[in-house]
Protein backbone atom coordinates (compact mmCIF):
# COMPACT_ATOMS: atom_id res chain seq x y z
CA UNK A 1 0.00 0.00 0.00
CA UNK A 2 2.90 2.17 1.04
CA UNK A 3 4.42 1.77 -2.65
CA UNK A 4 1.39 2.91 -4.50
CA UNK A 5 1.21 6.03 -2.35
CA UNK A 6 4.75 7.07 -3.13
CA UNK A 7 3.96 6.02 -6.69
CA UNK A 8 0.70 8.20 -6.69
CA UNK A 9 2.44 11.40 -5.25
CA UNK A 10 5.16 11.06 -8.05
CA UNK A 11 2.53 10.89 -10.46
CA UNK A 12 0.60 13.23 -9.35
CA UNK A 13 3.85 15.49 -9.21
CA UNK A 14 4.70 15.18 -12.73
CA UNK A 15 1.34 15.99 -13.86
CA UNK A 16 1.63 19.62 -11.89
CA UNK A 17 4.73 19.98 -13.49
CA UNK A 18 3.72 20.44 -17.02
CA UNK A 19 0.83 22.51 -16.31
CA UNK A 20 1.20 25.93 -16.57
CA UNK A 21 1.60 28.43 -14.23
CA UNK A 22 -1.52 30.66 -12.08
CA UNK A 23 0.56 33.61 -11.06
CA UNK A 24 -0.47 36.56 -8.74
CA UNK A 25 1.51 39.34 -6.50
CA UNK A 26 -0.53 40.77 -4.11
CA UNK A 27 0.49 42.95 -0.78
CA UNK A 28 3.60 44.85 -2.49
CA UNK A 29 5.28 46.89 -0.22
CA UNK A 30 8.59 48.99 1.20
CA UNK A 31 10.01 50.41 3.53
CA UNK A 32 10.33 54.57 3.60
CA UNK A 33 13.62 55.80 2.99
CA UNK A 34 15.14 58.56 5.08
CA UNK A 35 17.63 61.57 4.43
CA UNK A 36 20.83 60.40 2.21
CA UNK A 37 19.38 56.66 2.28
CA UNK A 38 19.41 55.42 -1.27
CA UNK A 39 18.68 51.65 -0.68
CA UNK A 40 16.09 49.77 0.98
CA UNK A 41 13.72 46.61 0.12
CA UNK A 42 10.47 45.47 -0.95
CA UNK A 43 8.62 42.72 -0.03
CA UNK A 44 5.60 40.46 -1.70
CA UNK A 45 3.84 37.51 -1.61
CA UNK A 46 3.72 35.28 -5.11
CA UNK A 47 0.94 32.96 -5.53
CA UNK A 48 0.84 29.72 -7.93
CA UNK A 49 -2.39 28.05 -8.26
CA UNK A 50 -0.85 26.43 -11.21
CA UNK A 51 2.17 24.56 -12.77
CA UNK A 52 5.76 25.23 -11.63
CA UNK A 53 7.56 28.96 -12.22
CA UNK A 54 10.46 31.18 -11.68
CA UNK A 55 11.02 34.62 -11.00
CA UNK A 56 14.08 34.94 -13.00
CA UNK A 57 14.06 38.91 -12.34
CA UNK A 58 12.68 42.04 -11.00
CA UNK A 59 12.91 46.26 -12.06
CA UNK A 60 11.76 49.11 -11.42
CA UNK A 61 12.39 52.93 -12.52
CA UNK A 62 12.88 53.60 -8.72
CA UNK A 63 16.35 52.24 -8.96
CA UNK A 64 18.21 49.16 -9.42
CA UNK A 65 16.16 45.87 -8.23
CA UNK A 66 17.38 42.63 -7.49
CA UNK A 67 16.55 39.58 -5.63
CA UNK A 68 18.05 38.74 -2.32
CA UNK A 69 18.05 36.28 0.70
CA UNK A 70 19.16 37.17 4.17
CA UNK A 71 19.90 34.60 6.83
CA UNK A 72 21.54 34.31 10.21
CA UNK A 73 24.45 32.26 10.50
CA UNK A 74 26.85 32.38 13.97
CA UNK A 75 24.86 35.25 14.92
CA UNK A 76 26.07 37.34 11.70
CA UNK A 77 23.59 38.62 9.08
CA UNK A 78 24.29 37.89 5.13
CA UNK A 79 22.77 38.94 2.55
CA UNK A 80 23.06 37.17 -0.94
CA UNK A 81 22.05 37.98 -4.76
CA UNK A 82 19.94 35.02 -6.10
CA UNK A 83 19.68 34.27 -9.48
CA UNK A 84 15.93 32.97 -9.30
CA UNK A 85 13.15 32.38 -6.92
CA UNK A 86 11.61 29.56 -7.37
CA UNK A 87 7.82 29.17 -7.61
CA UNK A 88 6.86 25.54 -7.06
CA UNK A 89 2.81 24.62 -7.96
CA UNK A 90 0.43 25.50 -5.63
CA UNK A 91 2.08 26.74 -3.54
CA UNK A 92 2.79 30.62 -1.83
CA UNK A 93 5.98 32.08 -1.26
CA UNK A 94 6.47 35.48 0.56
CA UNK A 95 9.20 38.02 0.32
CA UNK A 96 9.56 39.40 3.79
CA UNK A 97 11.85 41.29 6.26
CA UNK A 98 14.42 39.11 7.33
CA UNK A 99 14.35 36.23 4.45
CA UNK A 100 13.75 36.75 0.70
CA UNK A 101 13.16 40.20 -0.67
CA UNK A 102 13.62 42.50 -3.33
CA UNK A 103 17.16 44.69 -2.90
CA UNK A 104 16.67 48.58 -4.42
CA UNK A 105 19.17 50.67 -4.46
CA UNK A 106 20.19 53.80 -6.18
CA UNK A 107 17.57 55.34 -5.71
CA UNK A 108 16.94 58.04 -7.64
CA UNK A 109 14.80 59.55 -5.14
CA UNK A 110 13.94 59.51 -2.04
CA UNK A 111 10.38 57.29 -1.22
CA UNK A 112 7.93 58.73 1.10
CA UNK A 113 5.72 56.92 3.69
CA UNK A 114 1.99 57.08 1.79
CA UNK A 115 3.79 57.09 -2.16
CA UNK A 116 3.93 54.30 -4.86
CA UNK A 117 6.19 53.00 -7.10
CA UNK A 118 5.58 50.41 -9.90
CA UNK A 119 8.09 46.88 -10.10
CA UNK A 120 7.95 44.42 -12.49
CA UNK A 121 8.48 40.77 -12.08
CA UNK A 122 9.59 38.38 -14.73
CA UNK A 123 8.86 34.87 -14.45
CA UNK A 124 10.18 32.44 -16.37
CA UNK A 125 7.04 31.11 -17.87
CA UNK A 126 4.78 33.76 -16.76
CA UNK A 127 5.96 36.61 -18.40
CA UNK A 128 6.00 40.05 -17.07
CA UNK A 129 3.91 40.46 -13.78
CA UNK A 130 3.44 44.60 -12.85
CA UNK A 131 2.79 45.70 -9.49
CA UNK A 132 2.22 48.69 -7.22
CA UNK A 133 4.30 48.84 -4.21
CA UNK A 134 3.03 50.89 -1.25
CA UNK A 135 5.69 52.42 0.95
CA UNK A 136 4.79 51.87 4.32
CA UNK A 137 6.52 54.26 7.26
CA UNK A 138 10.35 52.77 8.21
CA UNK A 139 9.19 52.19 11.55
CA UNK A 140 6.35 49.79 10.54
CA UNK A 141 6.66 46.64 12.52
CA UNK A 142 8.37 43.40 11.48
CA UNK A 143 11.26 44.84 9.79
CA UNK A 144 14.76 43.57 9.55
CA UNK A 145 17.52 44.80 7.71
Amino acid sequence: MKKCAVFAAVLLASCDAGAPPSISVADAWARATGPGQSSTAAYLTVRNSGGPDSLLSVSSPAGAASLHSTSMTDGIMRMRHLEALEVPAGSTVTLEPGATHVMLTGLKTPIAAGSSFPLTLSFERSGERRVTVTVRPASSAGEAM
